[in-house]
Order: structure tokens, then C-alpha cells, then sequence
């Protein structure tokens, strides 16, 4: 049980000097992180415009203001990245306020 204790105090005493040292591992940012835009017209005609890049696809989703859960905008998945801004138009209520929309992506292989 010594040699367990030793070890692991050896393990911790050069672990906390790497991390002094610099020798840390930075958190990997993502290559890409999409934007999206939103507008909505008179007739509930809601115009999404995501910046895409090409080896990625998208989805869109929105939040349901009863359950708070995210869901997926039907037709609004499956986007392939282009290089280039996608737009997708869907019919939404125009009497109420637009609930929350968010993209989320993939890298395909």
C-alpha cells in the first residue's frame, strides 16, 4: 500500500508542475460554428439564413414553450453545408411571438 501512495503522490506533484509549466492541454475549439439568422414576414413566412460550411450539415430547432425541450423543425434538417448561406422558408403562426431557434451541426466523414 506504501508503493500505491508514493506513486500516487509522485503522480500529483508532476502533474501540478506541468501545469505551472505551461504543459497544459487547451480545450479544442470547433473548426466551425454556424450562425443563424431569422425573420419573420406578415404572413407567418419564417425565413432561416445559416452560414454554412462545406463537410457539415445542419438542423434546426425550436424551443417548445410549454415543455422548454428543444425540437426539430420539420423540413429543417438534414441541410448540407454549401460554403455559403443557406436560406429555408417555413410557415409559422404570425398571431404569436417566434419561440427560440438554434442550429446545431456535424462533421460528416
Amino acid at each position: 500500500m506504501g508503493h500505491r501512495l508514493k506513486i500516487g503522490a509522485g503522480l500529483a506533484v508532476l502533474a501540478g508542475v506541468l501545469a505551472l509549466s505551461g504543459c497544459t492541454s487547451k480545450p479544442e475549439l470547433p473548426e466551425h460554428k454556424p450562425k443563424l439568422g431569422v425573420a419573420q414576414n406578415s404572413d407567418g413566412i419564417v425565413t432561416f439564413a445559416v452560414t454554412t460550411a462545406v463537410g457539415y450539415e445542419y438542423a434546426i430547432y425550436y424551443e417548445d414553450p410549454k415543455t422548454r425541450s428543444w425540437k426539430l423543425i420539420p423540413g429543417c434538417d438534414r441541410i448540407r453545408g454549401t460554403g455559403e448561406q443557406v436560406q429555408i422558408e417555413k410557415k409559422f403562426n404570425s398571431r404569436g411571438p417566434l419561440p427560440a431557434f438554434t442550429v446545431r451541426h456535424v462533421r460528416l466523414n
